[in-house]
Order: C-alpha cells, then sequence, then structure tokens
C-alpha cells in the first residue's frame, strides 16, 4: 500500500514513475536517488511509512507540528529556499487559485489545528478527512508539496478513525484514475482566490464517492487475494513445498517480485537458507530469475501456470 500510495500521489504531481517501477525502488532500500521522480518517490515512501506510524500511536496529536513533519518527509531533499515543513514567508500560487496572504498562514493554521484535535465535533469521518484534505490546500501554508501532503493527511485521519481500514487503502490511487474530477472538485469548491467562507459541498460530494469507490475496490482486491492465498497454502504442500517457503512465495506475490534480501527479512532464514529456498522454488517453476549478483530478482510465476506445467 505504501509503493500504491506513494506512486499515486507523486504521479497526480506529474512523476512518470509507476507501481512497479516504485516497487523496485523500495525494495532496493536507498536514500538517495539519480533523479527527480525517483527521488520524489523515495521521499513519499519514507512519508507514508510515518503516515502508518502515526497511525498506531493514538496519543501523538494530529497537530501543527505533525502537517509540518509530513511535508518534511514528502520534499526532504528540496532545495532549501523552498523550506521543507516550514511554513511559506511569501504568496504563491497554484494553477489559477490564489491562496491567504503569508501573514494569514500561521493563524489559519493553528485554528485548523485545533478543529483536528476536536474529537466531539459529531463529523462523520470521511467528511472530517475530506474537509481536512481540502482546508489544507486551500491554505496552501508550504512552498511545494501541499498536495502531497494533504493527501497524505486524508489517509492518516482515515487509518485513525473507527473504520481503520488497517492500513489496506489507497485512496491516492483511486484519485490518480479520477484526476481531472479530483482537480475540477478542488476548483468547484475553493474557486480562484481563497475565502473563510467557501463552499465545501461540491468537494465533499466527489471526495466521499471517491472514497465508496477506493472502499469497493479494496473488498474486492481482498477477496481475490485471500482467494489467491488459499490457493497458494493448499497447493504449497502437495508440490513439494515448506511452509516457509509458501510464507516466502506469498511476499513475492504481494510485491510482485523478491529478492533474497527480501526473502530472509520475511521468512527470518540465513543468508544460505534463503537461497537454496530461492534456487529450490525456481527449480519447481514457482519464481523466474532475473539478474546476477547484487541485482538478483525472483518474480512469481500464476500458481495456474505452475499447476499446467508437465
Amino acid at each position: 500500500m505504501r509503493v500504491s500510495r506513494a506512486a499515486s500521489t507523486t504521479r497526480i504531481e506529474g512523476s512518470a514513475l509507476d507501481e512497479v517501477a516504485v516497487g523496485r525502488l523500495a525494495a532496493r532500500s536507498i536514500v538517495r536517488a539519480a533523479n527527480e521522480d525517483e527521488q520524489d518517490n523515495i521521499n513519499a515512501l519514507q512519508a507514508y511509512e510515518f503516515i502508518d506510524f502515526l497511525s498506531d500511536q493514538a496519543d501523538i496529536p494530529v497537530d501543527e507540528l505533525v502537517i509540518r513533519q509530513l511535508n518534511r518527509y514528502f520534499i526532504a531533499t528540496a532545495t532549501s529556499t523552498l523550506t521543507p515543513g516550514a511554513y511559506r514567508k511569501g504568496q504563491n500560487s497554484v494553477g489559477g487559485y490564489q491562496p491567504p496572504d503569508q501573514g494569514d498562514v500561521l493563524g489559519l493554521m493553528r485554528s485548523f489545528a485545533l478543529w483536528l484535535r476536536q474529537d466531539d465535533d459529531g463529523l462523520h469521518p470521511a467528511v472530517k478527512s475530506g474537509l481536512a484534505h481540502l482546508h489544507l490546500l486551500a491554505v496552501h501554508p508550504f512552498w511545494d508539496g501541499n498536495g502531497r501532503t494533504s493527501r497524505g493527511l486524508e489517509t492518516l485521519l482515515l487509518q485513525r478513525s473507527s473504520f481503520d481500514f488497517k492500513k489496506l487503502l489507497s485512496l491516492e490511487a483511486t484519485l490518480l484514475e479520477m484526476k481531472d474530477e479530483y482537480f475540477l472538485a478542488i476548483s468547484r469548491s475553493l474557486g480562484n482566490r481563497f475565502q473563510d467562507g467557501y463552499d465545501a459541498t461540491p468537494w465533499l460530494e466527489f471526495s466521499t464517492s471517491a472514497l465508496v469507490v477506493c472502499s469497493r475496490s479494496l473488498v474486492e482486491q481482498t477477496t481475490a487475494w485471500h482467494k489467491k492465498m488459499s490457493e497458494l497454502y493448499s497447493y504449497g504442500p502437495e508440490a513439494g513445498l515448506s511452509a516457509r517457503q509458501t510464507n516466502g512465495l506469498m511476499y513475492a506475490n504481494q510485491l510482485g517480485q523478491i529478492t533474497r534480501g527480501g526473502y530472509m527479512g520475511a521468512t527470518g532464514v540465513s543468508m544460505a537458507t534463503a537461497s537454496r529456498d530461492l534456487a529450490d522454488l525456481v527449480a519447481k517453476g514457482f519464481l523466474t530469475l532475473e539478474g546476477k549478483t547484487r541485482d538478483r530478482v525472483y518474480r512469481p510465476v500464476p500458481v495456474e501456470q505452475v499447476k499446467a506445467r508437465p
């Protein structure tokens, strides 16, 4: 899900990397990349790791510090003039929209943070998280990364809500698929310049509908995933796989690939055991091998294809 969220939120901003490419970046666990697209996705992966961590820390309030830290993660490697994690000192604009004056940003963010901390406002979680997304975009408090920070904030609030979602929801992927409608809904609610009394209704009609679409997609994915798991765990012993190999293979199916290091992390075995297990999975047709030595990657073969082989 972190890969899906990272790839989607950066593609909304114009990145060319898809989920497969971002998944490879995540598997390499690098901090610095060769180009801007890769670096933006590495930053986003770290930001969503932070979001997932905060989702389990109910004692940490979602306040200005959290929002600023989110922005710092998303644009961590930006030039210092963009002041990652700090409010802008000047007027900015995005498209045809003009946010509030820099002198109003601090007060608006203070009142926004106070509202976020209210637990008794009676708002449905889908409405509150959607309003938070829109209002952060409206204030546009940072020089850069406001869209990514707003989407990350909504994900954080949804994961902390009574719905929980078990960190399996990628609303960012749904927004990418509905990108034109997403931008239009923002524009319809905010207009051309910031106003205290903007009408959030057009945005909320869109955002709650997008959440329904995303939730239904999650149900379909988890149903299909459960079917795949059941099939593999049923066929694995018949094909001579150990429980450890089956677990590693499920990890490979989840990511679309696995490395020796990834197998070691997923199963807790030594390097030598991981090499033997992976070689056996290749020999039995469950994995294909790409690359050599350090760049070696194993990709899963669908169980139905394995079964169809003589």
